[in-house]
């Protein structure tokens, strides 16, 4: 029986434009990329970890600091998402792949766990938790299959004058599954609608409150969850100032 690799792509670069370096910032003594790499370590049934970031020299030292964490990485398109994560998969041979961006610090392995147990027991394409799934924004990733992620970076390449081009243009790399009805989808969804919960990092206020979030809960609970992180919003209701105004959907 052949064993199937499912390998986490931790998507990350330096020359972020809103907040420049993010992932190498520092809460409690550790890098934003160090702590959401904790976090990812206790997903189950997972192959590897690798970091799939830009060209080395845009981010080198992001590759040496997952290189002393002994994490792989693979460094490609700085734009084309869509090519570096195939290439990525190409590299580590992989058949299920879990995307997760470094701007979401707060990841939640026990969700990612739930829904990797649901996308391998009814053979999906593509799952994804985003912006519409009811859960804080911040928890978000996707799972595809490579099979899926080679026909999309296939037929999106045919529609470029050249290789070059479609190197250098911005393409998500679910962008051609989501748009098409040949993949089996699912998108989960949270009973309880926590949208307005914002614990992504873009903007200095996002840092500030994930580090308030890490404050409170990490010497507590090391591997906290968003139920915990939803308790302590629901204790101090003030922490949903810090970064309100970035809440799509929100008056203030």
């Amino acid at each position: 029986m052949v064993e199937i690799k499912n390998q986490i792509f931790l998507q990350a670069r330096e020359n972020s434009t809103r907040l420049p370096r993010k992932v190498l910032m520092k809460i409690l003594d550790k890098s934003i990329i160090e702590l959401l790499v904790e976090r990812l370590k206790k997903v189950g049934n997972i192959d590897k970890i690798i970091l799939v970031t830009g060209q080395y020299n845009n981010n080198k030292k992001l590759v040496e600091l997952v290189t002393k964490n002994e994490l792989n990485y693979f460094c490609g398109s700085e734009e084309n998402l869509l090519d570096r994560f195939y290439m990525a998969g190409k590299k580590f041979r992989s058949d299920n792949i879990i995307r997760v961006t470094a701007d979401c610090p707060l990841i939640d392995f026990n969700l990612i766990n739930k829904g990797l147990k649901i996308f391998i027991e009814n053979n999906y394409d593509l799952l994804t938790v985003g912006r519409t799934s009811k859960y804080p924004h911040g928890l978000d990733f996707e799972i595809f299959t490579m099979k899926a992620l080679h026909k999309a970076w296939k037929n999106t390449l045919k529609k470029y004058n050249s290789k070059e081009e479609f190197f250098d243009t911005f393409i998500c790399p679910t962008e051609y599954m989501k748009n098409n009805a040949e993949f089996k989808k699912l998108e989960l969804m949270n009973d309880i609608d926590f949208s307005t919960i914002r614990i992504t990092l873009d903007y200095r206020e996002d840092f500030e409150l994930i580090t308030k979030i890490y404050k409170e809960l990490y010497y507590k609970k090391k591997y906290f969850d968003f139920n915990d992180i939803v308790k302590l919003m629901e204790k101090n209701p003030t922490l949903l100032a810090i970064n309100q105004k970035y809440v799509k959907g929100v008056q203030n």
